[in-house]
């Protein structure tokens, strides 16, 4: 008796057994959450300005991001970081004493860095 196999029931599941888990892992590797980073400058190009205010506020006509307001404070350097940012619209807003306040609308992508460098300008 001569013992056939046929090509399907040979490449399903081999095909099984080596995409199923790269589709496992792409749907469970995006957290939908973000993070971003980057440096305040005084009104100097080398200069960082330490203790800057730095906020993201979440868009308030959009229900799942209205009461989303993240904030942190510059470091020595002048560096910054947020992190577990959900996607969406932002105002990113910058504020130091002494300084102008520095505001822009942007949109945080999923699962993306973001960075952000602002050059702040005085009080006159």
């Amino acid at each position: 008796m001569e013992m056939r196999v046929s090509l399907r029931v040979v490449v399903c599941p081999v095909l099984l057994i080596v995409l199923l888990p790269a589709f496992v892992f792409a749907v469970f590797a995006q957290s939908g959450r973000s993070w971003m980073n980057g440096f305040v400058f005084a009104d100097s190009n080398t200069q960082g300005l330490a203790g800057a205010n730095v906020e993201l506020i979440g868009d308030q006509s959009n229900d799942r991001l209205k009461s989303v307001h993240l904030s942190t404070k510059a470091d020595q350097d002048g560096s910054y970081s947020i992190k577990d940012i959900p996607y969406g619209d932002y105002t990113f807003r910058v504020t130091a004493e002494g300084y102008n306040k520095y505001e822009i609308k942007l949109y945080i992508g999923s699962d993306m860095l973001t960075q952000i460098h602002v050059k702040m300008k005085r009080k006159k």
